[in-house]
């Protein structure tokens, strides 16, 4: 299992998550996107509509390193602050999650290599963070 289940339950709450890439000027670029577990693969799934054309497409075909965060914020304090940063390789595939044909069948598909968490596990607040084996699948 690449995430544990309190990370896919975190990350099955969550709508919308903001994806970073390298821009061809070497900067990051950041943008709010739609996302789903892959729990087959073990992987994040990105969606959205003309992903081909989209900045962040191209971006990963040039650089592959990436990193998604999703987060919440429950009550005005830091212990209502949660988040889930997830870096990886993503590459560009073609995907089956839009039975109804809204969003593109292309997408970005990223293998987890490092997961940092804050206040997502309930047993273990505060900060956490991983690094998941190359090779690990769902």
């Amino acid at each position: 299992m690449v995430l544990t289940a309190i990370e896919q339950e975190f990350l099955a709450r969550q709508h919308l998550g903001r994806l970073t890439t390298i821009g061809a000027d070497g900067f990051p670029q950041v943008k709010p996107l739609g996302f789903s577990y892959n729990t087959e693969l073990g992987t994040i799934d990105v969606t959205g509509f003309n992903m081909v054309q989209s900045a962040k497409y191209r971006n990963v075909r040039k650089n592959p390193r990436v990193a998604l965060v999703a987060d919440e914020m429950t009550e005005p304090s830091m212990s209502g602050v949660r988040f889930l940063e997830i870096r990886g390789l993503a590459e560009n595939t073609v995907g089956s999650h839009d039975l109804q044909g809204h969003l593109d069948r292309e997408i970005i598909r990223i293998h987890p290599r490092r997961v940092v968490s804050f206040n997502i596990d309930p047993d273990r607040p505060g900060f956490s963070s991983r690094t998941i084996p190359v090779g690990a699948s769902g």
